[in-house]
Parts: structure tokens; C-alpha cells; sequence
């Protein structure tokens, strides 16, 4: 399989060079992979966690391998990295969704996580090429990029040395604020056309009643039993997953089935109800204040258990 050198610069005032601290030096070397496999699986699927095993063609683009690192001034960690087309060829052989371009065979996964950082650091609300689990792992960069370096900076093929995707303290901050502006998941019905069906990652798409096309996953079970609906009106149920915008990212599916003349009320877009009630700026603006006067007269009243536990757990 063919691979490409990648590089990871870590830029510090310190000038670590090639003797580094090894503490944030061994935080970074064991998120990189994990960043790296979330942003491919992202691409590809439109979801960037799933629980259980990991299918072969993602087991294969995301095996990178770490060959050494170096630097004077700077350190520069190199990776080899295999390519997309040869990696995950049984995707590239599909019809690609109508919504979604695929990434070039010619990329690796170091590629795509450039591209969410670049979307990161642009604040493009509507991307989609991130989701919450992906937006939190690259928080997991916060302590390596506050304790003894500055800057990471991604290159190697389609970003540059000269224009290299970066992560700094401030990508990892809009993360952070993103994680808090998107709102949470929430149960929708929806009816369409079933447009599309790929057994290799779970994936369908419906074509709305105007037009409009939405991307879902189903979650469990075996996607081929859909293919006797297929190009027909089926009814969806499952979460509705939003970007930081409030648009809708994809569904996750736990039921498709027929659609009944009276489903035809649901060929909509879910839109969210609410953004995500933001606990942590209930406590900036009220910092001088502890515990339950903290938030009270704040707290909306109508939130769920699922999403009282989101905010707690994003405070802490």
C-alpha cells in the first residue's frame, strides 16, 4: 500500500527541538491517531464515533504509523499514512451520495483532519465536517497545548509547509464553544423518498417532499433488509443530529419502515427546538456567585435529564 510522509510541528517558545518533554510530548503522540480515524470516519460517513468494531476499511485508512521526530527549534514528528483509494477502495468503488463528495483517493486521513481544522479555525458554524465526539477529542489536545507548546501544525501533501492546517488554543477554545452552541440530539420522525442505500457504512439518504436531501445512518441491524423499500416513501424514526448552526448534520435511524399516507405530514427537516442550554455561561455571568444562586432564574425549567447531564458534563 502506498503511503505519504506526514509531518506534526509542535512550535514552543521553549525550543524544545528533538529534546521534549515527554509528558505533553506523549499526550499529543496518543491523540493524534484518534484524531485522525474520527475525521476519516467523518468524511466518509458523516459520523465520527460509533461504539463496536471498526470496519475494515477504516481499520486500514487510519493505520498510521509513527517513523520518529527531530528539530533543532521547533519538533517535528513524522508519520507515514496510507492513501485513501488504496486504503478504503471498496468505498471508492460505490456511487457516491448525491450530497456528499467523497474524499480524494490521493488523501489521507492527516488531509481530513486539515480540513476540520481549517473549518475550525474559519468558525464555520455549518460545517460538516466535524460532530460533538470529534470536536471533543480535539479538545483532548488542551493540556499538551497549554503546558509546554503553542501550536500544532499538520502537513506533509495537500497542506503545505508553508500553509499548514493548525491547532492552537484557539481552535481548541471555538471546539469547546461549539460542543456548548450545538444543540443536543433530539427524537424526529421523518417521511421521504429512500434515494440511497450503502451496506459499507450504514448509510441512506431520503429525498423530501421539496426536494430537500437528508443523510441518515441506521444504527443497528443489517441496512440491507432496506433494499425492498428502496426509491420508495419509507417513515424514519430515530435523533435528529444538528451542526453548530442548528442545521440538520443526519439522522440516526433505529427504525425504517413503510410510510403511511398520514407520514406524508413529516417530509420536513427537523429543526431544533432550542439551542443547547449553555451552563457555563450561566456561571461567567454570575461568577461571584456559588451553587444554586449560580443559575437561579437562569435555569429554562423544560430541560431534559439527557440534556441537564450534557451541560453538567461539558462544565466539567
Amino acid at each position: 500500500m502506498t503511503t505519504i510522509t506526514q509531518t506534526v510541528t509542535l512550535k514552543s517558545q521553549c525550543h524544545f527541538g528533538h529534546k521534549v518533554p515527554p509528558g505533553p510530548f506523549g499526550t499529543i503522540l496518543r491523540e493524534i491517531p484518534a484524531a485522525v480515524g474520527q475525521s476519516i470516519r467523518m468524511a466518509f460517513e458523516g459520523r465520527s464515533s460509533v461504539k463496536g468494531k471498526k470496519p475494515h476499511w477504516l481499520t486500514a485508512a487510519a493505520d498510521i504509523r509513527f517513523v520518529g521526530y527531530g528539530g533543532d527549534d521547533d519538533t517535528v514528528m513524522y508519520f507515514e499514512a496510507p492513501r485513501l483509494g488504496e486504503a478504503a477502495e471498496v468505498l471508492y468503488r460505490q456511487q457516491e451520495m448525491p450530497f456528499m463528495t467523497r474524499p480524494s483517493p490521493d488523501d489521507t486521513g492527516f488531509d481530513l483532519l486539515g480540513d476540520v481544522l481549517g473549518d475550525l479555525g474559519a468558525e464555520n458554524t455549518d460545517s460538516e465536517r466535524f460532530d460533538r465526539p470529534l470536536l471533543r477529542q480535539l479538545r483532548r489536545f488542551s493540556d499538551a497545548l497549554s503546558e509546554a507548546f503553542n501550536e500544532l501544525q499538520v502537513a506533509g501533501h495537500r497542506f503545505t509547509q508553508r500553509s499548514p492546517a493548525t491547532l492552537n488554543r484557539n481552535v481548541i477554545e471555538t471546539a469547546r464553544r461549539f460542543v456548548s452552541e450545538t444543540p443536543l440530539p433530539q427524537r424526529v420522525r421523518v417521511a421521504g423518498n429512500l434515494d440511497m442505500i450503502r451496506a459499507s457504512t450504514q448509510a441512506f439518504a431520503l429525498k423530501l417532499e421539496n426536494g430537500e436531501e437528508v443523510r441518515g445512518v441506521l444504527l443497528g441491524g443489517d441496512i440491507g433488509t432496506l433494499t425492498g423499500m428502496f426509491q420508495q416513501e419509507v417513515l424514519v424514526l430515530g435523533k435528529a443530529i444538528y451542526r453548530a448552526s442548528g442545521r440538520l448534520l443526519r439522522i440516526d435511524a433505529e427504525e425504517v419502515s413503510p410510510a403511511s399516507e398520514q407520514d406524508r405530514y413529516f417530509s420536513a427537516v427537523p429543526r431544533p427546538v432550542r439551542k443547547t442550554f449553555d451552563l457555563r455561561q450561566v456561571l461567567r455571568e454570575q461568577e461571584h456567585k456559588k451553587g444554586l444562586s449560580a443559575i437561579f432564574g437562569k435555569w429554562p425549567g423544560n430541560e431534559t435529564d439527557e440534556q441537564i447531564q450534557e451541560a453538567l458534563k461539558e462544565l466539567s
